[in-house]
């Protein structure tokens, strides 16, 4: 898993079709012997934690199965609840834009031989996005396990183990 990512993702090829293989999710599912919970619906996988063993920052992979090149692809990605994912994107977007008019403006009054305290938005944005994404770092690193026991499950259930 990249250290970057803040979302990371997957990528598996298997021979079966597509519909074979949101079977044996399904089926995987079913069996009990993860401790996870989903539901297939069309060419989409859900897998997450049962709501028992969830905290605020249980991760859930959304996955995707198409059929392409005459193989199937598996594309898995791992995050958050939506509604967590929705709040760290809003953020991001209100500091970025914060910082970037703040900026801009005090940059303008700068320009002006004006007073510019408006450039103290630079630092300061700089330090809301650092921690912003901080806080995300924390909230993977709290669902570590559980992302890699959603991983196991997914490679559990294509390769039929």
């Amino acid at each position: 898993m990249s250290s970057a990512r803040l979302r990371p993702r997957y990528r598996i090829t298997s021979s079966l079709s597509s519909k074979e293989v949101l079977e044996k999710i399904q089926k995987k599912l079913n069996s009990n012997e993860f401790p996870v919970t989903g539901q297939t619906i069309q060419e989409h996988a859900f897998i997450r934690i049962p709501k028992k063993d969830q905290h605020y920052w249980s991760p859930e992979l959304h996955v995707w199965v198409r059929e392409q090149d005459g193989e199937t692809i598996i594309y898995g990605v791992m995050g958050p609840k939506p509604k967590i994912w929705t709040m760290f994107m809003f953020f991001y977007t209100a500091v970025l834009m914060l910082w970037f008019f703040g900026s801009s403006y005090g940059i303008i009054q700068l320009w002006l031989g004006l007073k510019a305290p408006f450039l103290w938005s630079i630092p300061l944005g700089l330090l809301a996005i650092a921690l912003v994404y901080a806080a995300a770092k924390y909230g993977q690193h709290k669902g570590k396990t559980q992302m890699e026991m959603l991983r196991e499950f997914l490679d559990a259930a294509v390769e039929g183990k």
